[in-house]
């Protein structure tokens, strides 16, 4: 026994099916979109936390998120600016020791805890630099404190390391994961240089 059957509807069963990929992966790619960059404003917002006495309006603009879309897909970057990761690499990527002037009780500071106006006055020469007994030290010529001349001192040269506030890449790797787990598809995660 022989059944004859025709197919109908091939024609419209490709246009739906054809329609209906390119609306999925305009979702799937506008949803990536939008989880990577909520993603790179918390990651923000995290860095602006973990500083001691909260960020400046420049390492509040630090990390940026970019996006571009092709035939084979999208890629979403999220980084640190170029300025702002030569200021920032040793606490967000790898602790280094730097020579710096540590403040005394003696020294104005300003509200990040640096001595205030510190290149100015050393250009002006209001403040010196005198180095005796293997150490360098840092002096307000204006205040004439002759008994003890602790006054004076308002800062001393050290090698200080900064601590790490905020790895960058582990907690971006966390987040990536984040969003992965929630969308389906084929991904690639690489870190930047």
């Amino acid at each position: 026994m022989k059944i004859k059957s025709k197919i109908t509807g091939l024609r419209e069963t490709i246009t739906y099916i054809n329609k209906e990929g390119i609306r999925l992966k305009s979702e799937f790619q506008n949803e990536l979109i939008t989880q990577s960059r909520a993603l790179a404003i918390k990651m923000q917002t995290d860095l602006d936390n973990s500083i001691d006495k909260g960020g400046v309006s420049f390492t509040g603009k630090a990390i940026y998120f970019k996006f571009s879309k092709r035939n084979r897909g999208i890629t979403c970057y999220i980084g640190v600016k170029d300025i702002q990761n030569n200021y920032l690499y040793e606490i967000i990527n790898k602790p280094a020791s730097v020579e710096k002037f540590v403040n005394t009780s003696a020294a104005p500071l300003t509200k990040q805890g640096n001595i205030a106006r510190l290149r100015a006055n050393i250009k002006s020469k209001k403040y010196k630099v005198v180095e005796s007994g293997g150490k360098k030290r840092l002096i307000d010529t204006t205040k004439k404190d002759t008994k003890t001349k602790t006054k004076r001192v308002i800062g001393i040269q050290e090698s200080k390391k900064r601590k790490m506030i905020y790895d960058f890449y582990s907690e971006g790797e966390k987040g990536v994961r984040m969003i992965v787990s929630t969308i389906q598809g084929h991904f690639s995660v690489k870190k930047g240089r």
